[in-house]
Formats: C-alpha cells, sequence, structure tokens
C-alpha cells in the first residue's frame, strides 16, 4: 500500500506536469512562428514558399509550401520553379517525401534524389530523404527549378518548403522543430535498452519479469517509429533507406509487446479480446513485410490499415481493463489505470493532430504520454518484479529446507537401518552364546586355546554404533551426516552439541534446518580452500531455554554483500542456506549473525526454545 500512495503521487505530478508542460506549447505555438519569421527577416534563413508548379497532367498554378497535389498517377511529373535569395556560403534545406527529384539552380543540375537503383528494390518508392545542398558562392537572386515524380503507393505527393541559409541556420531550425523528438526517441530507446538488460537476469524464473520485459520493448518500438520519422536522424545515421524501415516497423510492432504487457500484468478473466488483437497485428505485420519485401506494397500504404488496428489496441487495453476492475475488482487494473489514462488522453490528442494538421504541438503532447507512461509504469512494475524476487527467494529458501528434511529424513532412515541390523546381529549372538560359553568350558583345561577363542570372540562382537554428538537424535543424525563429509574431505572437524533430547516436533525440524545449512556451508567453503589449514569447529550451549550455536570455520575469498544480504558464491541472488538460518533464528525470537575474521567465517545464532523443551 505504501508502494502504491507513493505511485500515486507520481502519477499525480506526473499529470500536473504533463499539461503545463502542454500550457507551456500552445503559449509558445505563436511563439516559435514568429521567431521564424524574424530569422527570415534578418537574413539569417529564408523560406521559400510561393512557388510556381506545373503537372505532366495539365495541372498548374501557384502554390504556397507546405502543400499538398491530389488525385495524380503514379509517376506523373511534377515541376516548381521559384526565386530565391542567398548570400555566398549559403545552402539549401531540400526534403523529398517518397518521391525522386532534381534539383536545378540557374538551369544548372545541382542535386538529385531518389532515381532507381539508389534505394532496396523491394521498395515501389524511395524513401524520406534529407539533405543540405550547397548553393552556388556568387549572392544574389537564384532561378530554383525542382522536378518531382509523384508516388506509386500513393496519389498524393507531398511538398515541404525549401529553406534557404547558412548551415547554422538550417539546422537551427530543425533543432528547433524536431530537437524534443529526437531527444525523447533516444530517452525512449536508452530506457528501453537499458531496461531490458536488466530484466533479462530474471525474466526466465519470474513472470513479472516478463511484463517488464514486454513494456521495455514497448518502449524501444515507441523510440525506434519516433526516431525513424524525425528528419534529424538523418544526419546522425545517413540511410534512408534504414530510416523508413525503423519507422514503420516501430510503429506496426507497437502495440504487439503493449498487449502482452497487459495480458501478463492484468491476467484478465477472458483474455479473448488480447488473443483477438494480438492475432491480428501478428498477421498484419507479417502481412505488411511479406508485401514490401515482395514489392506488392510499400509499408507507405499498409499504414492506413494500422492506423486503425494500432489505437484499437490500445483502446482495447483500457476497455479490458476498466471491465476488469469494475467486473471483477482487479487490483492491478487499479494500480495500472493512471497510466493507462494518461497513454489513452495523448492517444487521442495524436487523432486530432492528425486530422487538424496541428503537427509540432499535438505530437510532442503523445511523445509526452508516452514517455510519462513507460516511466510511470516502470515504477509500479519495478515494485512488482521487486515482490516477485522476494517471492521466488522465499520459494527457494522453503524449497531448500524441504530438501533438508528429506535429508533428515533419509539419515533417520539410514540409523534406523543400521539399528535394525545391529540388533539382529546381537539376536543371532545372543543365541549363540549358550553354545559358546559350553565351549569356553570344555577349554578352560588349555590355556592357549581358551584364550585364542576368547580372543577371535571378541573380534566378532559388533562396535557400539554410530557417533553422538547431542541426545536429539534427528539432529545428531544430521551433524553426523556432515562431520562424515567433512572428515572424508580431509577436513579437521569437531562437534559439540546441546540440543535437549525430547523437543517439539516443528522445533525439531528446524533446528535440523538450522544445524544442517550451518555445516554444509562449511563443509562447502573448506572445501574451495586449496591450500592452507581447513577447520570447522561448532559448539553450542542451553540456559534457561535459550539455545546458543556458533559455527567458524576457515575461509579464503570475498565476501559478497546487498543491502545487507549475503549473496550466493553458487548462484545469482542471496545465499539460500544463510537466509533460511536467519529465518529459523527469528522464528523463535532470537537472530543470526555471520562475519569474516582474518580468514575465519564466523556464524553466531541464538533461538529461544523454552516452550518447545518436552
Amino acid at each position: 500500500m505504501k508502494h502504491l500512495k507513493q505511485y500515486k503521487r507520481f502519477f499525480a505530478l506526473a499529470f500536473v506536469c504533463f499539461l503545463a508542460v502542454a500550457l507551456m506549447l500552445i503559449g509558445n505555438a505563436s511563439l516559435k512562428h514568429r521567431e521564424v519569421l524574424e530569422n527570415d527577416a534578418t537574413g539569417k534563413m529564408r523560406t521559400v514558399t510561393a512557388v510556381i508548379y506545373e503537372a505532366g497532367d495539365g495541372q498548374r498554378g501557384v502554390l504556397s509550401l507546405p502543400g499538398k497535389l491530389v488525385g495524380l498517377e503514379p509517376r506523373t511529373e511534377v515541376t516548381l520553379s521559384a526565386m530565391v535569395q542567398a548570400q555566398p556560403g549559403e545552402s539549401l534545406l531540400v526534403k523529398s517525401v517518397f518521391a525522386p527529384l532534381h534539383l536545378y539552380v540557374n538551369g544548372t543540375p545541382l542535386y538529385e534524389y531518389g532515381q532507381e537503383g539508389s534505394y532496396p528494390a523491394y521498395m515501389n518508392d524511395p524513401p524520406t530523404g534529407l539533405a543540405i545542398v550547397k548553393l552556388p558562392e556568387s549572392s544574389g537572386e537564384f532561378s530554383l527549378r525542382v522536378e518531382y515524380e509523384s508516388l506509386t503507393q500513393r496519389d498524393t505527393l507531398s511538398l515541404p518548403a525549401f529553406y534557404a541559409g547558412d548551415n547554422a541556420a538550417l539546422l537551427e531550425r530543425l533543432f528547433k522543430s524536431e530537437g524534443f523528438s529526437l531527444l525523447f526517441s533516444l530517452i525512449l530507446i536508452l530506457l528501453g535498452t537499458a531496461m531490458t538488460l536488466v530484466s533479462l537476469t530474471f525474466v526466465r524464473n519470474l513472470p513479472s519479469g516478463t511484463s517488464f520485459l514486454w513494456l521495455e520493448l514497448f518502449s524501444l518500438s515507441a523510440g525506434i517509429w519516433v526516431f525513424g520519422e524525425c528528419d534529424l536522424s538523418a544526419f546522425l545515421l545517413p540511410y534512408p533507406a534504414l530510416l523508413y524501415a525503423m519507422a514503420y516497423a516501430g510503429l506496426f510492432c507497437m502495440a504487439i509487446p503493449f498487449l502482452r504487457f497487459g495480458l501478463i500484468i492484468l491476467n484478465p478473466q477472458s483474455k479473448l479480446p488480447f488473443g483477438i488483437m494480438l492475432w491480428v497485428h501478428y498477421a498484419s505485420v507479417a502481412g505488411a513485410f511479406l508485401l514490401q519485401l515482395t514489392g506488392l506494397m510499400d509499408f507507405t500504404r499498409s499504414l492506413y490499415w494500422f492506423h486503425i488496428i494500432t489505437p484499437l489496441g490500445f483502446v482495447t487495453f483500457a476497455v479490458c481493463l476498466v471491465w476488469e476492475h469494475f467486473r471483477h475488482h482487479n487490483p492491478a487494473a487499479r494500480r495500472f489505470a493512471p497510466a493507462v489514462l494518461l497513454l489513452a488522453a495523448s492517444t487521442v490528442l495524436e487523432v486530432i493532430n492528425y486530422w487538424l494538421n496541428l503537427t509540432v504541438t499535438l505530437t510532442l503532447f503523445f511523445q509526452l504520454g508516452v514517455l510519462a507512461f513507460v516511466i510511470s509504469l516502470g515504477i509500479v512494475s519495478g515494485y512488482y518484479v521487486r515482490e516477485s524476487m522476494r517471492n521466488a527467494a522465499e520459494r527457494n529458501r522453503l524449497e531448500y529446507e524441504m530438501r533438508t528434511l528429506e535429508r533428515q529424513l533419509y539419515l533417520q532412515r539410514l540409523q534406523y537401518q543400521r539399528i535394525a541390523e545391529n540388533e539382529k546381529l546381537i539376536k543371532a549372538q545372543r543365541h549363540d552364546l549358550r553354545h559358546q560359553l559350553a565351549v569356553l568350558r570344555s577349554l578352560t583345561s588349555d590355556e592357549q586355546k581358551l584364550n585364542e577363542y576368547i580372543d577371535r570372540l571378541v573380534e566378532n562382537i559388533p562396535s557400539g554404533g554410530g557417533v553422538r554428538f547431542c541426545e536429539n537424535y534427528s539432529v545428531n543424525a544430521v551433524a553426523v551426516y556432515y562431520c562424515a563429509m567433512a572428515k572424508q574431505a580431509g577436513i579437521d572437524i569437531s562437534v559439540v552439541l546441546t540440543v535437549p533430547q525430547e523437543l517439539d516436533g516443528a522445533a525439531e525440524s528446524d533446528l535440523c534446518v538450522l544445524v544442517g545449512n550451518l555445516m554444509e556451508n562449511a563443509v562447502e567453503a573448506c572445501g574451495r580452500i586449496e591450500s592452507g589449514k581447513r577447520f570447522i569447529r561448532i559448539n553450542s550451549g542451553l540456559e534457561h531455554g535459550i539455545l546458543t550455536l556458533t559455527a567458524d570455520n576457515s575461509f579464503t575469498g570475498r565476501i559478497r554483500k546487498q543491502d545487507n544480504a549475503f549473496l550466493s558464491s553458487k548462484r545469482p541472488g542471496e545465499g539460500t542456506g544463510i537466509s533460511s538460518v536467519t529465518a529459523v533464528a527469528k522464528k523463535y525470537g532470537g537472530n543470526a549473525r555471520f562475519e569474516e575474521n582474518d580468514g575465519v567465517f564466523q556464524d553466531s545464532v541464538y533461538l529461544r526454545l523454552g516452550e518447545q523443551i518436552r
């Protein structure tokens, strides 16, 4: 509950910041436009807007850039003509949206882009291209002619504006219009990559880790999409075909990890809506890639279908979340609702942006919404992962204790079997005792034969049985087992245990776990020592119902700790044996301490067993 309250505070703060940034962007929209005009007026950068166009199908007229020509047949030639003022050393910012172009200045060819053979053969139209073209060194007015060929996949030709000025002014203009998008995409990619690398360390064992991974893949997809769409990316990654693939692949695949994430964290009563939307996206993505690679349909045409199913995937998640909350009182739905609603609001703004062409302002809203969504869900998912890791550690500890108890029962069975065998042998020898006494009576006259016969009898008498370290049979069996293991490994070991013979059943099992873990850890630590003295010293005492145990063993290496917890030397995570010892001690009102001192690892444990002693 504490974590949820913190999360709600974070969401409230994020929502306030979101609104503040939105209002700031709206308030600064006209200011940015005014800054561009001021730049134009001071001569730093000039925008080529009013142009004369002439299309091969007979259309002609005056067009204000940026603009569009619609209803064009594939590969219709379109020519734009304009005059531009320039100073020595200035350049022209040129952009082509999926259309081949030739650029002429004063009738001289200066730049061309998107000709056949300059992009992959599986693409029908060239990818979007952006370039800064150096103008002639002389100053004055230049005639500008740009020849386009219309697209094969669309009947609309987008005509971006041209900008003339020095390189610094052109780049400044790009950063003002695209800088946030670039920063946003890089943050999402960095977040997604970093969290993916972290989650892969536990994703195999934790369901929550899998949900965390899907969230990170969503962040990566969104970041890759925006990076591919951003004009500034062309200067960081000058491969238009690659940016084209990144933009559309990121957008097309974005809803899949989002839906997979929702399916895991919600675990809804009915998984059918998620299943249907996932299969629709799987089939659509596979179809879009197949059509693109075969040249039948470019991503630019598949985009219209994804404009429908991608928002529908977000809506499906939101509707299922609301249904699970009100119909089935799903606690996960309540916890994740704020972030999903924030993303839904941003998606609505983006839809408005698409239809009203308010690109700069509302696209930033959507980007802010996605960023807040990823960060907020990352925080909540982090809490779930941490709780899952704790539960997994506790489960491992319990499984370890069960294995220890099973080993204890196995040792007890061996002890009972040995006792039974000894009793059987004693019965047989008792049966033969009459005959042996008769033989002894007959040999009383021959002292030498009598002594030889007695010696043979002594050799056949069984030994006194197993080693006894304490009165409690079960704990003793565990101690005998690990003591034999230590001696077999050549370890010098001494064991002094004071454990009552009669204990409550649960307490007896817990003490077996505790003693077994202490001795097993000591034997393993000594086993890793390649040279030098290897020893184990186990001692205990019982006074006023308080049982104390100490275990010292030789030790080499480095103790690995994290947040006051000892990490295992055999596997990632906390040491199961040490955590089990601590858990048993605290269960009986005691505690445990572990430390290393001059090459000796020291364990100290105490428990209150007053009520458990019978």
